[in-house]
C-alpha cells in the first residue's frame, strides 16, 4: 500500500472515530437535558403545603432566611442563565455535522487579555463580598438569645421560653424547664457561678443521664410550643451526630455528643409543623422525622401544666391494670412513665447507685445505648409516636402538616388539648357514626408487637425497641389500654 493511501486510510478512520465522539456527546448532552427539563417538571409539582417547603416561611426566622436567599436564587439563575445560555450561543454558532469535522479545524484561543480576566475575576468577587455583608448580618440576627430565659408561668421571669433538644437514634426528646433552675443538675455540688446562671459549664459536661435535671418536663417526638414568641433551643445528643431542622420556622442545626449548640425559632400563627433529621445517623436516619404543635398562649399553659402532673394508677382489676402490670415487666427497663412516689422508687434514682463510684449520682437509665426512651408520662397527648413517622390518632397524617389553617384537619387544632378524650372509642358496632378521631389501636399493636418490623433498628445492639413476639393478642390490648390512660 503507497504512503498516500495509508495516510488516507488513517484519515477516515480518525473521521470515523471523531463522528462517535460527536455523537456519543450529542446524546449525552440530550439525555442531560431531558433530565433537566423532567427534574424542573417534578419540582413544579411540589404543594406550597407540603411540610418540609422551606419556601413557604411560618416564622421571623425562615422569613428572614428566605428574604436573603430569594435575591440570592435570582442573582445565581440570572448567572445560570447567562453561562449556560452563552455555552448554548457558541455550541450552535460553531456547530458543525460529523462528516465536516476536523479535529485540526479549532477556534481561536483567547488568552493572555488582561482586561479580560480582571473582569472574570472581579465581577464574582465583588458580586460575593456584597452577598457575604448580607449573610454575616442574618446570621448574627439567627443567633441572637433571649435575655432572659424561661417563659413558663411558673417562672415568672418574663422572657420567652427555653427547650432543650436531644437527639438519639431515632427520636427526638424536648425537655421543658418547669421548675426554673436550668436544665442541668449541680452534680459537683459546687452550686452555680450566680443567680442568673441557667446551668453550670462543668455540669454539663457530664454525661446527660447524670446531668440533667429529672425534674424538667420530658416529652417525646412532639415539641408543643406557644405562639408569637421567640424560642430557644439548646440542642445536644445522646449517640451519634444528628440534625434538627424545622423548616418552615428556621434553618438546621446539628445535635453533636458531648456538645451544646443553640438556635431559636419562632412559629407567627398556630399550627404544625414537620421537620426531619438532616444528619445521616444510621438505620432509620430516614425515618427520624420530629413535629412542632404551636398553640396559643393560654392554651401552651394549660399543655404545660398538665405535662407537669404525674400518670393516674388505673383502678385496680382494670383492663388498664393489667396492662400496667405488662408494662412494668415488659417495657419498664427502658420506658418510664411517673406516678406519685415513684420519685423515692430506687430504679429511678441514685439510690440503687450508693457505693458504685461510677454510677454515683446517676438517676433511671433505659437499658439501651443512648440511655433513654422516650418518657411516656403522657403518652395519649401526643398526635405521632414511634419517632414522629406514625400518628397516635386515626384521622391525622402523621406525614402531613393537616392541622394547619386551611388544611383537612384545621379545625381539630383549638382542641388540641382534648385529644386523648378520642382514646375512648373503642370497638364500633355497624352503623355507628364513626368519630373524627380514633386512638391508632392497629397501629399501636403492630409497634408495640414488632417494632423492628416497622421501623429498621438494631435492637440487639442496644439501638431500638425489641420485638415482643411473647405478648398475646389480650396482653396487647391490656398494654393499649393501659398507654390511653396515659393523658
Amino acid at each position: 500500500m503507497s504512503d498516500r493511501s495509508a495516510r488516507a486510510s488513517c484519515e477516515l478512520t480518525q473521521t470515523g472515530e471523531s463522528m462517535k465522539i460527536v455523537k456519543s456527546r450529542t446524546k449525552s448532552i440530550r439525555s442531560l437535558a431531558v433530565l433537566g427539563l423532567s427534574a424542573l417538571v417534578l419540582a413544579s409539582c411540589a404543594d406550597e403545603e407540603k411540610p418540609l417547603n422551606t419556601f413557604n416561611p411560618e416564622g421571623p426566622r425562615a422569613e428572614a432566611i428566605d428574604s436573603l436567599m430569594a435575591p440570592i436564587w435570582w442573582i445565581a439563575g440570572a448567572i445560570g442563565v447567562a453561562v449556560v445560555g452563552g455555552g448554548i450561543v457558541l455550541a450552535i454558532r460553531n456547530r458543525v455535522k460529523p462528516e465536516d469535522y476536523d479535529p485540526e479545524d479549532l477556534p481561536a484561543q483567547v488568552h493572555g487579555n488582561p482586561k479580560l480576566e480582571w473582569t472574570w475575576t472581579a465581577l464574582p468577587a465583588v458580586l460575593l463580598a456584597g452577598i457575604s455583608v448580607f449573610t454575616v448580618l442574618a446570621i448574627w440576627d439567627l443567633e441572637e438569645r433571649n435575655e432572659d430565659g424561661g417563659g413558663l408561668a411558673s417562672c415568672g421571669t418574663g422572657g420567652d421560653l427555653d427547650v432543650m433538644v436531644i437527639g438519639q437514634q431515632w427520636w427526638w426528646e424536648y425537655r421543658y424547664d418547669v421548675d426554673c433552675d436550668g436544665f442541668f443538675e449541680d452534680v459537683d455540688g459546687d452550686g452555680f457561678a450566680n443567680s442568673t446562671d441557667v446551668w453550670d459549664d462543668d455540669d454539663a459536661e457530664w454525661p446527660l443521664e447524670i446531668a440533667l435535671d429529672d425534674d424538667d418536663v420530658s416529652v417525646a417526638n412532639e415539641m408543643v410550643i406557644p405562639i408569637g414568641q421567640q424560642i430557644d433551643l439548646t440542642i445536644t445528643s445522646r449517640d451519634v451526630i444528628h440534625s434538627f431542622w424545622i423548616p418552615r420556622l428556621n434553618g438546621k442545626r446539628d445535635a453533636v455528643p458531648g456538645r451544646l449548640h443553640f438556635w431559636n425559632f419562632e412559629a407567627t400563627d398556630a399550627g404544625e409543623y414537620t421537620g426531619w433529621c438532616t444528619e445521616y445517623c444510621g438505620l432509620s436516619h430516614a425515618r427520624m422525622r420530629m413535629n412542632t404543635i404551636a398553640l396559643p398562649q393560654a392554651e401552651f399553659d394549660e399543655w404545660i401544666a398538665n405535662q407537669s402532673t404525674v400518670a393516674d394508677i388505673p383502678a385496680e382489676g382494670s383492663e388498664a391494670a393489667l396492662g400496667r402490670e405488662l408494662f412494668q415487666q415488659q417495657c419498664a427497663s427502658c420506658h418510664i412513665v411517673w406516678e406519685e412516689g415513684l420519685g423515692q422508687d430506687a430504679l429511678y434514682t441514685g439510690a440503687r447507685n450508693e457505693g458504685d463510684p461510677d454510677r454515683a449520682g446517676r438517676d433511671f437509665e433505659a437499658a439501651l445505648t443512648a440511655k433513654a426512651a422516650p418518657n411516656l408520662t403522657h403518652f395519649a397527648t401526643r398526635t405521632v409516636m414511634s419517632g414522629a413517622i406514625f400518628s397516635t390518632y386515626v384521622g391525622l397524617d402523621a406525614n402531613d402538616n393537616d392541622l394547619n389553617a386551611d388544611q383537612e384537619n384545621a379545625d381539630l387544632l383549638a382542641g388540641y388539648n382534648d385529644f386523648p378524650d378520642f382514646v375512648d372509642e373503642v370497638d364500633l358496632e355497624e352503623g355507628d357514626t364513626v368519630p373524627e378521631l380514633r386512638w391508632n389501636r392497629a397501629q399501636l399493636k403492630r409497634w408495640i408487637k414488632n417494632a423492628p418490623d416497622q421501623k429498621d433498628m438494631a435492637p440487639e445492639d442496644l439501638r431500638g425497641m425489641p420485638a415482643f413476639p411473647g405478648l398475646s393478642d389480650d396482653d396487647l390490648d391490656h398494654i393499649i389500654a393501659y398507654l390511653a390512660t396515659l393523658d
